[in-house]
């Protein structure tokens, strides 16, 4: 049997079990169903517009509990040229979500990705379908609940390897299971594992296994008010790392690591000393240990850590940050007028291989009224002998046009100064569309030729905008145009602009449509230090695609009751993007980048993943007030999200509440250290 045939009934054998899982749920849904049915009520003589719910995701079935389905039917096709990009690549594929509540079971949801085609970044290039069962919040007696998941996941980690300042243990994606159990005093337990792999394809997911088996088991305890300790082991056995695969490195290494942490918490501090021990294959034993406090007094927070962490450190298949002892304090101030954060970081090699750095930092903000604020950014790195340095002064004004912002940002060191002006405005709009602008001017010097000092000046104006065209159709769309007036660099543009359109209250049709193209350029190359430098020519690059999804969704018995809420609580639609937020403004501005297959948790139950699109919904959610919790899982490095992903929201009866939850970089330190010789 060919692999695609293979595919197909691995497709085909999946869907059965997920029809068969889902008339069993529709079963105890029946069992469950409340003994009385809701009656509706008019208010206002009927007046009142129309409940989302009804409209984007109605029901038919006012006698169960909360569950919907949605399935997608996507093809997309992508072409281009150039070194980057040679050929052609399609994908088509079907993507069901399903999500259902229980009373007696928790809240499940399942998910299948089946693809054929695509591109694929892993070191075997043959990936597999998505197939995903999880399971938040079943009850059981003594104040027990429990989470559970099977097929493509990450594995867990305990609250006190999660939630850390500055190093964090990465929880890796696999092909198997995980659970977490959590009890009276603070008791959680959890235990997952399974064949590594990564996350690819286009737009339909699929995952791609790198051989060996990954696992870990943990738990923490608060055996007093104010302490909770904890501990887990990971294991790893005849794995790729990560980083080797996404080099198609085929190496394979063995890992054995213990994390122990205790945490002490008061009213305005907070202390928690960590530590790990842990061997590699061919690298011997690894010790590291760090502590990190926090304390509120008023207005000032001040953050205080040491550290001590030896080479080759890793966390089942994933290196962690490593080879480096030092400290750090920060001291934030924060009014309602005045933002201040400064702070020093210190990293030497314990190796003597890795650069010894010292980082200064600072950044205000100072509020001048109303709708006027001024502010500003500046780092000095030292790292073995060599300075660098930046700086960032911004202006942010609400004007009779919207919200626009003025930024000058210098950035140099010894052998490149870097130069920017940008411009950006976020405009008024009527309700149900956005549009937001940016132009930037950047200017270069090098003199990492000493032969040929070279400059570069370059332009760039980015549009992100869109909204209801009608009551069932709307647009978005991202375009960048950028042109090179002088130096190495080649005029480009990148656009992305998407279709939706309402086609019936359960049928939707998606479409967009990117284009990136970049012009030919010259670099000098130095092939010789006898020979003046040679210009090559960089050729044209060009990449564009289709994407085309048709989309079913229904929702039986959201309308009465809605997720998070009771039989016959309003209800409103929430939406949301996680964005990778550049300049740190809290806000999605044109050019940004967003952030694909992170899981997002409606008050630690509801779970959905983001899109291709950073994009992510609940399509009925009980009106009233609810925490959206963002799993940082899948997020790149090195951006990271404040409040450990946690963002409150009010959710409106028959409203569209959307948010923009923003990532972002972590300035260096210890998740970030300059490379050697910077």
């Amino acid at each position: 049997m060919n692999p695609m045939a293979e595919r197909t009934c691995c497709a085909a054998f999946w869907l059965r079990c997920l029809c068969a899982l889902a008339c069993s749920a529709s079963a105890v849904w029946a069992q469950e169903s409340p003994s009385a049915p809701y009656r509706d009520h008019y208010i206002d003589d009927g007046a009142l517009s129309p409940d989302v719910s009804t409209e984007d995701a109605g029901t038919s079935d006012t006698g169960a509990l909360a569950h919907s389905l949605r399935i997608d039917g996507v093809m997309s096709v992508q072409s281009g040229s150039g070194a980057s990009y040679p050929g052609r690549a399609n994908e088509y594929g079907i993507v069901l979500d399903s999500q259902w509540d229980t009373a007696s079971y928790g809240a499940w949801s399942a998910e299948l990705a089946a693809s054929s085609g695509g591109l694929r970044v892993g070191t075997n290039g043959t990936g597999q379908n998505v197939v995903t069962v999880i399971e938040r919040g079943m009850p059981f007696d003594g104040s027990w609940n429990a989470d559970g998941a099977i097929g493509d996941l990450n594995v867990p980690n305990i609250n006190l390897a999660r939630f850390q300042s500055q190093f964090f243990l990465p929880t890796g994606p696999v092909l198997g299971l995980s659970t977490e159990w959590r009890g009276p005093s603070g008791l959680q337990i959890v235990a997952g594992g399974g064949e590594p792999g990564l996350y690819e394809g286009i737009v339909v997911p699929n995952f791609e296994t790198l051989g060996g088996y990954t696992g870990t088991i943990g738990a923490q305890w608060a055996p007093a008010p104010q302490w909770t300790v904890g501990g887990q082991l990971a294991e790893a056995r005849e794995v790729t790392s990560i980083a080797d695969a996404l080099y198609a490195v085929p190496d394979r290494t063995a890992s054995s690591t213990a994390f122990l942490s205790t945490a002490w918490q008061g009213q305005s501090a907070h202390a928690q000393l960590n530590v790990i021990d842990g061997s590699m294959s061919d690298s011997g034993n690894a010790f590291g240990t760090w502590l990190d406090a926090t304390t509120t007094r008023g207005h000032i927070l001040q953050s205080v850590g040491a550290f001590r962490i030896d080479p080759n450190l890793s966390w089942g298949n994933q290196l962690i940050t490593s080879d480096l002892q030092g400290g750090y304090y920060h001291l934030d101030y924060q009014s309602r007028r005045w933002f201040a954060d400064i702070g020093i970081d210190q990293a030497w090699s314990v190796s003597g291989r890795g650069a010894d750095t010292t980082f200064l930092s600072g950044d205000t903000r100072y509020q001048l009224s109303r709708d006027l604020g001024v502010g500003g950014v500046a780092n000095i790195r030292r790292a073995d002998g060599a300075i660098a340095w930046s700086a960032e002064g911004y202006l942010d004004e609400r004007n009779s046009w919207g919200i626009g912002r003025g930024q000058v940002d210098y950035a140099r060191d010894d052998v490149e100064a870097d130069a920017t002006l940008t411009l950006n405005q976020g405009w008024n709009t009527t309700a149900g569309t956005h549009l937001n602008t940016s132009l930037t001017y950047q200017r270069s010097t090098s003199t990492a030729l000493s032969t040929s000092p070279r400059s570069s000046s370059a332009a760039s104006l980015s549009i992100n905008g869109g909204g209801e065209l009608t009551p069932r159709l709307s647009v978005d769309g991202n375009v960048r145009w950028g042109a090179a007036f002088s130096g190495p660099g080649a005029a480009a543009i990148v656009a992305n602009v998407a279709l939706t359109w309402q086609m019936r209250r359960d049928w939707v049709l998606l479409a967009s449509y990117y284009d990136y193209r970049t012009g030919s350029w010259a670099s000098l190359t130095v092939t010789s230090p006898l020979a003046p430098p040679l210009a090559t020519l960089n050729p044209a690059m060009s990449e564009h695609g289709v994407f085309l999804t048709i989309r079913y969704q229904r929702a039986s018995g959201a309308h009465f009751v809605p997720l998070g809420g009771a039989a016959g609580s309003g209800s409103g639609r929430l939406t949301g993007t996680i964005c990778l937020d550049a300049n740190n403004n809290g806000r999605f501005d044109a050019g940004e980048g967003v952030a694909p297959n992170v899981t997002v948790l409606l008050d630690g139950r509801y779970s959905t993943r983001t899109d291709s699109d950073g994009h992510f919904e609940f399509p009925a959610v009980a009106a009233g007030h609810h925490v959206l919790t963002v799993e940082p899982d899948n997020l790149p490095l090195p951006w990271i999200l404040a409040d450990n992903g946690r963002v409150e929201v009010e959710v409106r009866t028959r409203d569209h509440t959307d948010v923009t939850i923003a990532a972002h970089s972590a300035r260096f330190g210890l998740n970030n250290p300059a490379p050697s010789g910077s």
